[in-house]
């Protein structure tokens, strides 16, 4: 038979049971809130205990609430003699029956009781501070509870219900409007109530501090100036921060680009021109105009010439010390033409610069637009259409950039040599621009003869094809340079334009290397070629290593979305770089999809 009896037995004759039904590892998880719970209110809930003999008595139930209160004692804040209320068993009884029939039982609180709970203590007075040191936790956690205690009682019953997860509720607690958080609950699809989904919702054309005019400005400018904020206490860092005073932002942004104009129209420009964003399409009828080169030195150009004499003079020899040397003369020779670019004073005299807000936050300039009024006439070729056109994409860094276009210039290659009516064509084009046209024209071919290294792509499709074609034609054609002339005189015309197709393919420069510029009209032929011959598609792959590794997180979801025709799941974002490089690459996997670099000009 067992009794149950009520008693109140002091702290230190309470020990723990050995048989406690309590094994995993969060079995100690919130003893700090318990211990304060404990302190403020006492023990509200008896433990259940049986006679461990030596006038000890074992905790059968409530092993958590004796190691606050042993956490108490140790800090002196409750006495080790003080009584505990207990249910004392006793006679014939199983303790691991009580033991668990006590925890599996008993059903805990909802969250939104206790939010409830700390939102009455508010209400009822009681301070921030003092609701915290009752119940163990941190000022902000009391603030969330009764920011989330104050959601719209629709999406708490919701969230009762268990139609809606606690992140789900935290994301609502994003705006204090209830009407406008009952809107978004009706109207987002099941399938879309996600977190991120819900915040966006709340939030449509409000601007966070993630924003570029709050980077350009700086949020502690901002506030410095008086600006209000409100801040969601569920997100992370600055894109939790939302701005009160778009008006006063849109001033600080203005008067922040202005100074940074005046510091342009001290480089000598006909005028410069602030805007809040730099629209292409608003200059497409201007023409524009680039940087060059600063000119030699008299004593620079003396020595450059001497030094292409030299050199052509040693061009013709083998011995180690005439390599060493033209080795010299070519690093020479480089570091003489690689100066820096400078604005002539005509094109200062004629241009202007556009200062306005770059997508990172940043004072963007734009130089050297020529308006209709003030355009000189030129005779010149007809310029091809581009689709290296600025965007206002981010861009690629020059590394990634001459990377990617030597993949665009190999595929080139690979194609034109199978094309002789196109090599035949591109061929004759080269010759004919600077025999007809007073400025030349560009034009993608080096037509000096000098065949384009495969370096930068040695394991590429294009460059395994241009290499056995290289193979195939050596085993055909005379051994000797001296025999060649003869052996093109005794070939059929299909064999010479097979010939010529391949030697002019190698001629494809379409690299463009940190130094060039995206407009210049050799990029602009290059594309025209890629219209005329291929789908790029079918000889560059996106991969990790060749691309997603080699841009910023935000180009990789901008790209992610490209492919997938929606935004990226909301979780991507917070993978590690290298993670969401290889899920983009098994997103792109038979997509076609290619980097803008690589997009032939529609």
């Amino acid at each position: 038979m067992t009794t149950n009896d009520h008693q109140y037995i002091p702290l230190n004759k309470l020990v723990p049971w050995d048989g406690n039904v309590r094994k995993t590892a969060g079995a100690g998880t919130g003893m700090a809130e318990l211990a304060a719970s404990i302190a403020a209110h006492g023990v509200l809930q008896s433990l259940v205990v049986r006679d461990a003999g030596r006038g000890k008595y074992a905790v059968i139930a409530g092993g958590r609430r004796l190691q606050a209160l042993s956490t108490l004692a140790k800090a002196g804040t409750f006495s080790a003699k003080a009584l505990v209320p207990c249910h004392v068993i006793n006679g014939e009884v199983n303790a691991t029956e009580i033991g668990l029939a006590e925890n599996a039982v008993r059903e805990q609180m909802h969250p939104a009781d206790a939010f409830e709970a700390f939102r009455k203590l508010a209400d009822e007075g009681l301070p921030i501070t003092d609701i915290a040191a009752r119940f163990g936790v941190s000022d902000t956690v009391v603030r969330k509870r009764l920011r989330l205690a104050r959601v719209s009682p629709v999406i708490v019953e919701a969230y009762r219900r268990g139609e809606l997860s606690l992140e789900q509720v935290m994301a609502f607690a994003v705006s204090e409007d209830h009407a406008a958080q009952e809107r978004v609950w009706e109207g987002l699809p099941a399938w879309d109530i996600h977190p991120e989904g819900i915040r966006d919702a709340l939030t449509e054309g409000e601007i966070d501090a993630a924003d570029r005019r709050v980077k350009f400005v700086g949020l502690k400018a901002y506030e410095k100036a008086g600006g209000a904020t409100r801040r969601d206490l569920f997100s992370e860092g600055d894109n939790g921060v939302f701005i009160l005073d778009p008006a006063l932002l849109g001033g600080l942004v203005a008067r922040k680009l202005e100074k940074a104009a005046k510091a342009i129209r001290k480089e000598g420009w006909k005028w410069v021109e602030v805007r809040p964003e730099f629209n292409y399409e608003d200059w497409s009828e201007c023409e524009r105009l680039y940087s060059e080169p600063a000119p030699l030195s008299d004593a620079e150009s003396v020595e450059l010439a001497s030094l292409n004499e030299e050199a052509d003079a040693l061009s013709d020899q083998a011995t180690s010390e005439s390599e060493d040397r033209l080795a010299e003369i070519d690093e020479r020779i480089e570091a003489l033409q690689d100066r820096e670019d400078v604005w002539s004073p005509e094109t200062l005299a004629t241009a202007g610069a556009v200062v306005s807000l770059g997508y990172r936050g940043e004072a963007e300039v734009k130089r050297g637009f020529v308006l209709p009024e003030d355009a000189i006439p030129d005779e010149r070729a007809p310029e091809i259409e581009t689709g290296d056109e600025p965007t206002g994409a981010p861009p690629f860094s020059s590394a990634l950039i001459e990377s990617l276009t030597a993949e665009k210039s190999a595929a080139i290659t690979a194609v034109l040599m199978d094309k002789p009516d196109v090599a035949l064509a591109a061929l004759v084009h080269a010759l004919a621009l600077p025999t007809f046209y007073k400025r030349g024209g560009a034009t993608a071919l080096e037509i000096s003869g000098s065949p384009q290294s495969l370096r930068r792509v040695p394991k590429s499709r294009a460059a395994e094809v241009i290499e056995a074609t290289r193979a195939a034609w050596e085993a055909c054609i005379p051994g000797e340079a001296g025999a060649l002339w003869d052996w093109c005189l005794s070939q059929d015309q299909k064999t010479l334009l097979g010939l010529l197709a391949f030697c002019a393919a190698l001629t494809v420069n379409a690299v463009r290397v940190k130094t060039d510029r995206a407009e210049d009209g050799r990029f602009a032929h290059a594309n025209a070629l890629i219209s005329a011959l291929l789908d790029v598609a079918r000889w560059f792959t996106p991969t990790a290593e060749n691309f997603f590794s080699r841009v910023s997180k935000p180009q990789i979801l901008s790209a992610l979305e490209e492919v997938r025709g929606a935004p990226p799941a909301p979780a991507w974002s917070s993978l590690k770089k290298a993670d969401l490089a290889s899920l983009a690459e098994a997103q792109s996997a038979g997509t076609d999809w290619l980097p803008e670099v690589l997009r032939s000009a529609a």
